[in-house]
């Protein structure tokens, strides 16, 4: 399994059938998932099926059902439209299944996306943003939707403007200034930048509202950066940088392509489907590349890339502070340099349900 994962199609081994008919008494739920997911890969047309089953069943618990449904998306069979169509409508399988139909290009899928969005858990959203991004018409689609405020522009984070400006596409670009902004400035423009973010922390009143900040951090940094043990593992860990240095904290984010480590520059890919994906590209092999982004890991086959190309940027895109008011960069830079956590405020503690 850890072999062919990414592999859309491979030649069975000669012993699989028989070794496959042996483990099927098996009580283990993770051979069984093995199993439907390799038979997918061997070309078997029942395996298909189970996973149609495991995902009608709503008894199963709801991450097979969700895993099902993602492998069912990158072996299409001619009955998975309607499929994904009708498991929008089961909350705990709509991301994926809005996700899937984005992928496979339908046609009905960025107006179900839009529809649907409200209703989608805080969490998942990012995931459907960066899924309504990899096409062009798809990402037009977004930037009129934030435009007539059916989406909040917030949600549209730099990381994903940034992948949006990677699609090269003059019409979706031209968009993406008027609805959301500039993404890039030049080196005058970011020095007056600086220079406004500084004053608007030191001279600020009222005081930061550090919980605010934490909030604001969870929302833009904590998917890419680990501080006090949680977050992902993207970029750097931020628990011991320099982060107590305002000078620090202002460089690294208002300028993140000053210095680029290797391990650390953004990867564009474009597959031969017209999707365009973007992320950390530091494991491939002869077969498949593994895309790290902010929001999932990807395993693609080489044999469905276009191109692929390793650019100057950092993973993390400019303008991060841009979509901010002067308050909120204020609270989010200053919890960034206080030296202990502080607790969450009301709003993200409902949130959570805690």
């Amino acid at each position: 399994s850890d072999a062919t994962r990414g592999w859309k199609k491979a030649t069975a081994p000669a012993e699989w059938a028989g070794f496959a008919s042996r483990l099927i008494e098996s009580p283990d739920a993770g051979i069984h998932r093995s199993l439907r997911e390799l038979g997918v890969v061997f070309g078997d047309g029942r395996a298909l099926t189970e996973l149609k089953s495991v995902v009608l069943d709503q008894k199963a618990d709801t991450g097979s059902r969700r895993a099902a449904l993602k492998t069912l998306v990158d072996s299409p069979a001619e009955w998975l439209v309607p499929l994904l169509t009708k498991s929008v409508r089961d909350s705990s399988l709509q991301t994926v299944a809005l996700s899937g139909l984005l992928q496979l290009g339908d046609a009905e899928a960025l107006e179900l996306t839009i529809k649907h969005y409200p209703s989608v858990v805080r969490e998942e959203r990012p995931t459907l943003i960066a899924a309504m991004i990899r096409r062009p018409a798809t990402a037009l689609g977004l930037l009129e939707a934030i435009s007539q405020g059916r989406i909040p522009r917030a949600d549209l984070t730099p990381i994903h403007a940034r992948h949006v400006a990677s699609l090269k596409d003059e019409a979706v670009t031209r968009r993406l200034t008027e609805v959301w902004g500039v993404l890039r400035g030049n080196e005058a423009g970011r020095a007056a930048t600086m220079n406004q973010v500084r004053r608007q922390v030191v001279e600020g009143n009222p005081p930061a509202d550090l919980s605010r900040g934490r909030q604001l951090y969870n929302q833009l940094c904590f998917a890419c950066h680990r501080l006090y043990g949680e977050g992902g593992q993207l970029g750097p860990d931020l628990t011991g940088s320099g982060r107590g240095n305002l000078e620090y904290l202002l460089e690294n984010i208002l300028d993140p392509n000053a210095v680029v480590p290797a391990d650390y520059r953004n990867t564009v890919v474009t597959m031969k489907d017209g999707r365009v994906l973007s992320g950390l590209a530091n494991t491939q092999n002869e077969r498949t590349v593994t895309l790290r982004g902010s929001q999932e890991i990807v395993i693609l086959d080489r044999r469905e890339i276009e191109s692929l190309k390793l650019t100057e940027q950092s993973l993390m895109p400019e303008g991060m502070l841009e979509s901010l008011t002067g308050a909120d960069r204020r609270n989010l830079l200053s919890y960034l340099m206080f030296a202990t956590q502080v607790p969450l405020g009301t709003v993200e503690l409902n949130r959570k349900g805690n």
